[in-house]
């Protein structure tokens, strides 16, 4: 079967092996065969993607990419890769060491290079590690067109002959510079929302997730008045272990009882969190009990709050979706637009936290998963607010004439579903170029101070509920102010407490409380997971997806109320209906499939009031999946089905998984997954994989009838 793309949702990303201690005979084949990415790989990627600039004229020989990496490459080795394979291509690879995402993309800006490569696997533990790229000039992740041509180019490339290509290109290390500039720019006041008289008796927490923070975050936060204590800054304990936001995700609050004696026993910031606030408590009870945590991922791009509840002795978790609206309360509170500015969240974002801002005045609109698309958005927003300057003030043909050129070419991507951020990126540095030449340089400064001011722009705010939270910034370069969107996990910390301390109400601690974690009504929100699917049953001309979409309607039709089949072009194969009524959305269903992964899964958000309709949706639905869309031919999906088997009958004879073919396949794996299929965002994690099998039985009872 042909390969579109290795990349995932952000980049590649997966468990790593030297190349010496992988069977395979190259790197590709250790990705495609085993899912394992070599340093060789590392090397093949980066070199590709330099090259891939090179020859569409986006970079030339001996222009910067700037590379930065977490920790968790502890032999340095995937990290030396990385960097031959820039110097390989012929450009200069500047190195920024360890330091956080937004740091190393807020530099490659800075410094005018050609693209940003960050080595990292996010929140995923030691044992993995990954590639995300930042594009120059525009600061895009690379689009779904982009990743494809990558892919083939990595494809295509022989891996002997990348071994022999001297390293023509410079190296620089550039550590310091980026440094300082990531501490000077969440100092600054326009990103950094803080009032620093509203700090005084409050406490934070500090998690760095032992990340790309851990060297870093106390340089950054240290405000009179504020009790700070840092917890999590030992890459050497291992990158996200009993740390971070990952094992956070899916929950609103942790009882007392779980991190004194229960699942987060070992985690030493949700305990801080939990003693200093009952001390408070205990010290203060007419008072608001002011004890923060800030919970980093590893490459620190992401952030979840947390809170002391001590009337319920527990401790709150504020995910993407409750700190966007928050940030967004205070930012209408502060900023003045002609015209209801956009709040912008994923498909996977409850669907209240929709309705709430739209109540609050914002344009509401959703993207794919993914922050890539946050970006996309924001870029758009950012091309029409500097068009519209640049037109008002240029009188030229053939000026116009580009504009129209840009438009016509992004209308087309987004039309065609063939989002290419290299060509979307080259649109706006034409026309900038072409200005350039004409000596407009101050022109484009002042277009680019336009832009930096928010009521200028359409977009407030974007984020995913898992902790992505993009707003405007802005850094300084030259004498040039330029404005900048990127997932920054402290900038995101800072700016929820600024809204909570600035937006809290006059009101009781047990009011304080119950404000705080649910600022609009929670909203139903299950999703559902089915691995060893046949992906392409899921396509736009498919039979299935027909026949699922029929289901879906049947289903949906309740009284009073709208559906509405949406088309998301960002993601065409996702299938996705929406309920309204009274104009405002109550419901939204959708089926996606996995971007790397031979797995799909039904998501289910909706007002609260529909808990019992989609309860019973949910299980007709993924009854349907779990039966219809199976691969066949897959031996992990066979394999699946004896064990369940076994599992239902309780059968005490071996499984019959007969063959040589079975021999390679991880029955480990097969119930490790298992304990995913059936799981939900809205309900705890199963305790143990076999217990959440019970769910399928009645699955296999209609494949056997």
């Amino acid at each position: 079967m042909a390969i579109n793309r290795i990349q995932g949702t952000d980049g590649i990303r997966g468990p790593v092996c030297l190349a010496e201690k992988n069977s395979s005979p190259g790197p590709i084949e250790a990705l495609l065969n085993e899912g394992i990415l070599t340093e060789e790989l590392f090397e093949l990627y980066t070199y590709s993607f330099c090259q891939e600039l090179l020859d569409r004229g986006f970079a030339a020989n001996n222009d910067i990419a700037v590379i930065g990496w977490d920790p968790r490459d502890s032999s340095g080795r995937f990290n030396q890769a990385a960097v031959n394979g820039i110097r390989k291509a012929g450009m200069t690879a500047a190195v920024i060491d360890i330091l956080p995402t937004p740091a190393i993309s807020l530099y490659q800006l800075k410094i005018g290079a050609a693209c940003g490569f960050v080595l990292t696997a996010s929140h995923n533990s030691a044992d993995q590690n990954g590639i995300k790229i930042f594009l120059g000039h525009s600061n895009l992740k690379l689009l779904p067109e982009d990743d494809k041509l990558l892919t083939q180019r990595c494809l295509n490339l022989d891996y002997e002959e990348l071994r022999t290509i001297p390293l023509t290109g410079e190296i620089s290390n550039e550590h310091q510079q980026a440094r300082k500039l990531f501490i000077d720019f969440v100092a600054d006041q326009d990103n950094n929302w803080l009032q620093k008289d509203l700090l005084n008796e409050v406490t934070v927490i500090v998690d760095a997730a032992n990340g790309a923070f851990s060297h870093l975050v106390k340089d950054i936060l240290n405000f009179e008045g504020c009790r700070i204590e840092f917890f999590n800054c030992d890459p050497s304990r291992g990158i996200n272990s009993c740390s971070g936001v990952a094992d956070l995700e899916g929950l609103s609050e942790i009882n007392a009882d779980e991190i004194v004696n229960g699942a987060f026993a070992k985690y030493e910031a949700l305990s801080r969190v939990l003693l200093i606030g009952r001390e408070h408590n205990s010290a203060h009870q007419n008072r608001l009990g002011m004890v923060f945590g800030f919970v980093f991922d590893g490459d620190g791009d992401r952030c979840f709050l947390l809170n002391y509840d001590p009337h319920m002795d527990q401790v709150k978790v504020l995910g993407g979706d409750v700190q966007a609206f928050l940030q967004a309360k205070l930012l209408k509170q502060k900023s003045k637009w002609n015209k209801p500015p956009l709040y912008l969240n994923t498909v996977e974002s409850d669907i209240e936290a929709e309705r709430a801002a739209r109540s609050a005045g914002f344009e509401t609109k959703q993207c794919a998963v993914g922050d890539k698309w946050i970006l996309w958005e924001t870029f758009l927003s950012q091309w029409k607010c500097r068009k519209q300057y640049y037109l008002e003030k240029v009188d030229d043909p053939e000026f116009q004439a580009l504009t129209i050129q840009a438009d016509t070419k992004l209308e087309q991507m987004q039309n065609s579903s063939s989002f290419d951020a290299i060509s979307a990126t080259n649109s706006l540095v034409s026309l900038e170029k072409w200005l350039l030449e004409k000596k407009r340089n101050e022109l484009v400064n002042l277009a680019c101070s336009h832009a930096c001011e928010i009521s200028n722009n359409c977009f407030a705010i974007g984020n995913e509920e898992s902790g992505h939270l993009i707003t405007l910034g802005k850094i300084k370069s030259g004498k040039m102010i330029r404005p900048v969107f990127i997932g920054n996990g402290i900038k995101c910390a800072l700016n929820s407490m600024a809204a909570i301390l600035q937006l809290i109400p006059d009101i009781k601690q047990q009011q304080y409380s119950q404000w705080l974690s649910n600022p609009y009504p929670s909203g139903y929100q299950k999703s559902l997971q089915v691995y060893y699917v046949d992906k392409s049953l899921l396509c736009e001309e498919s039979v299935m997806r027909k026949q699922l979409q029929d289901l879906l309607l049947e289903n949906l039709n309740w009284s009073e109320m709208e559906i509405k089949i949406d088309q998301n072009q960002q993601e065409p194969q996702m299938l996705m209906i929406r309920v309204f009524q009274h104009n405002l959305p109550v419901a939204m269903v959708y089926v996606r499939n996995s971007g790397t992964e031979d797995k799909l899964a039904l998501y289910l958000r909706g007002s609260s009031k529909l808990t019992e309709q989609l309860d019973s949706l949910a299980k007709k639905v993924y009854s349907y999946l779990m039966i219809s869309f199976k691969n066949k031919n897959s031996l992990m999906a066979i394999a699946e089905k004896s064990i369940l088997y076994s599992l239902k009958l309780e059968s005490k004879q071996t499984i019959g998984l007969e063959g040589p073919e079975f021999e390679k396949v991880p029955v480990s794996t097969l119930l490790a997954k298992q304990g995913e299929e059936g799981s939900s965002d809205s309900s705890p994690k199963p305790k143990s994989a076999a217990s959440s099998l019970i769910i399928f039985f009645p699955i296999l009872a209609k494949i056997n009838g």
